[in-house]
C-alpha cells in the first residue's frame, strides 16, 4: 500500500488533472458537452494553487530579506519550544533543521558581501543556496502575506515605478492596486520597521537586490500572490456546502449553526493550505478530516468555562471510558488504582484528570430563571469567612469606651454629638436640623458641640487615640 508521504503520478491533461489514465486528445477548453465532476474540478484548483504558491515561494526567495525575517520571526520561538517543553522541541526538529540551513546560508551570503568579495561566482553560488534554503521553508499563509506587504512597501518606499510597457494591461492594473493597497495598509507599523532597521545604501541593495532587480521580480511576486489568492479562494468556495453538510451534523449543540459553520471554515482553510494534489487523494475527504476537527476543537473550547487543552480532553474521556466499562463489568465504580493500570497512567494523573473534568456550575442563578432565584447555589452555601477576634474584642472595646465618654456629658451636649455623628442611630443629623428640633441657632449648636468634644478629648483623649 503506498504511504501518504509517496507522491502518486497524477495525469494531466492541458493543465488539468485528470481522474484516469486514457488518452485524452488536447483540447483549449472543455466542451459544454463534457461536464466536470466536483473532484476534478478540485484537483484542478489545488494544482493552481500550488503552482502559484511554489512561484510566490521561489520569487521571494531571491530577497535576502525573506530569510533574515524569517529568522527573526521563528529562530526565539523555536528556542523558546525548547526550553518550555521537551516534547515539542523533539516534535519540532525538522523545522529547527530548516532555520539552522537558512541561517547558516544567510551569514555566508551576508558576510560574502559585506566583504566585497572580488570573486562574483562565489557570491552568486552562495546566494544559490541560500535561495534554495529558503524554498525548502515551510511558510504559513500568513508569512507570505507578510514578505509580500514588505517587499510592495520597500518597492513604493524607493521610490520606484512599474513600466506598463513591460505588463499586460490586466497585470498592470493588478499590480499598481496592489502597490495602492500596500501603501495604505498598515503602513504606521511598517513604516516603524523600516526605521528601526535604519538600512543604508549597501544594505538596502544586498536586502532588497538592485533596483533594476527589484523592478523585474516585483511582478512577479504580486501576480503570483494574486493567482494565489484568487484560486485559494475559489477551491474553498467550491467545497462550501462541504462544511454545512458537515456542521449541520454538529448541529443541536451548545454552539450556534453559524459559529459551528464559521469553524468549518478555519478548518477548511488550513485544508486547502496543506493539501498535495499529487499524492492522489480526493480533497473533499482531506478537508473533511479538518473541518471535523476544527469544529470538534471548537465545542471543547467552548463547553467549559475553564479552557481545557485538547490532549487533556482526549485523554479523559479515555478514563471515563473505561470508568464505564468497568462499572458494566463488575456493578460497581472502579478505584482509583483500577483506572491507573486499565489506562497505563499514574494514580496522580487520574486524580488530576478527575479534579479537573468537573463541570463549573454558576453560584448565582440565571437571569432566565427569574422565579427560581431562591434555589441558587449561593443561597445554600455557608459563609465560611469571619472577622477576627481581635477585631471583634477591640470594636467591643471601643463602643464601650465611646458610651462612657457620653455619660460624663449632660443630656443636651450628648443628643447634639449622638444625634451629628450617628452613634447608637441609623442616621446622621446636620446641625442645622439639630437647632431646628433644640430651638437653637447653627452657630450655638457648634459652639456646643465644640465644648462637648473638648471634655471627651481632656477625659479620654490618650484612650480613644490608641484605637487609631
Amino acid at each position: 500500500m503506498i504511504l501518504l508521504t509517496e507522491y502518486m503520478s497524477v495525469p494531466e491533461v492541458n493543465g488539468t488533472v485528470v481522474a484516469n489514465n486514457n488518452p485524452v486528445d488536447k483540447k483549449p477548453a472543455l466542451s459544454n458537452k463534457e461536464v466536470e465532476s466536483t473532484e476534478n474540478r478540485n484537483l484542478q484548483l489545488a494544482r493552481r494553487v500550488e503552482e502559484q504558491k511554489t512561484k510566490l515561494i521561489n520569487t521571494l526567495s531571491k530577497f535576502p530579506i525573506t530569510a533574515l525575517w524569517v529568522l527573526n520571526k521563528y529562530e526565539q520561538q523555536c528556542d523558546k519550544a525548547e526550553q518550555e517543553d521537551d516534547g515539542a522541541a523533539v516534535a519540532s526538529t525538522e523545522f529547527s533543521d530548516f532555520l539552522k540551513d537558512v541561517k547558516k546560508h544567510y551569514q555566508f551570503v551576508s558576510q560574502t558581501a559585506a566583504e566585497n568579495a572580488q570573486n562574483e561566482e562565489v557570491y552568486s553560488n552562495a546566494k544559490r543556496r541560500l535561495t534554495f534554503a529558503v524554498q525548502q521553508f515551510p511558510f504559513a499563509f500568513e508569512d507570505l502575506v507578510k514578505l509580500v506587504d514588505i517587499v510592495t512597501y520597500a518597492f513604493k518606499l524607493r521610490g520606484l515605478s512599474v513600466q506598463a510597457r513591460s505588463q499586460e494591461k490586466k497585470d498592470y492594473e493588478i499590480i499598481l492596486k496592489r502597490l495602492h493597497g500596500a501603501s495604505r495598509r498598515d503602513t504606521p507599523s511598517m513604516a516603524d520597521q523600516f526605521k528601526a532597521m535604519a538600512l543604508h545604501e549597501h544594505e538596502e541593495q544586498f536586502l532588497f537586490l538592485s533596483t533594476e532587480d527589484m523592478s523585474q521580480l516585483l511582478a512577479d511576486v504580486v501576480l503570483s500572490e494574486h493567482f494565489w489568492l484568487t484560486h485559494r479562494q475559489q477551491l474553498a468556495t467550491v467545497n462550501a456546502k462541504l462544511v454545512l453538510f458537515i456542521a449541520n451534523q454538529y448541529k443541536g449543540n451548545f454552539m450556534d449553526f453559524e459559529d459551528l459553520v464559521q469553524e468549518g471554515h478555519t478548518g477548511l482553510l488550513k485544508a486547502v493550505d496543506r493539501f498535495k494534489y499529487r499524492l492522489g487523494f480526493q480533497f473533499s475527504t482531506y478537508a473533511g478530516y479538518w473541518i471535523r476537527q476544527a469544529i470538534s476543537r471548537s465545542l471543547s473550547r467552548s463547553e467549559r468555562v475553564v479552557r481545557i487543552p485538547c490532549g487533556q480532553i482526549a485523554t479523559i474521556n479515555k478514563v471515563f471510558r473505561t470508568k464505564d466499562a468497568i462499572t458494566l463489568k463488575t456493578g460497581t465504580e472502579p478505584s482509583t488504582k483500577e483506572l491507573a493500570e486499565q489506562t497505563q497512567l499514574s494514580q496522580d494523573e487520574v486524580n488530576t484528570l478527575l479534579s479537573i473534568s468537573q463541570s463549573a456550575v454558576s453560584l448565582e442563578a440565571f437571569d432566565d430563571d427569574e422565579d427560581e432565584q431562591s434555589f441558587a447555589p449561593i443561597n445554600f452555601i455557608a459563609q465560611n469567612v469571619f472577622p477576627h477576634s481581635y477585631n471583634m474584642i477591640a470594636e467591643s472595646e471601643l463602643q464601650g469606651l465611646v458610651k462612657n465618654a457620653i455619660k460624663t456629658l449632660n443630656p443636651r451636649e450628648a443628643k447634639i454629638l449622638c444625634s451629628h455623628f450617628g452613634v447608637g442611630t441609623d442616621q446622621q443629623m446636620t446641625l442645622q436640623e439639630i437647632g431646628s428640633e433644640l430651638n437653637l441657632t447653627r452657630e450655638r449648636v457648634r459652639q456646643i458641640q465644640v465644648v462637648a468634644l473638648n471634655k471627651i478629648k481632656m477625659r479620654y483623649g490618650d484612650q480613644l487615640l490608641s484605637f487609631l
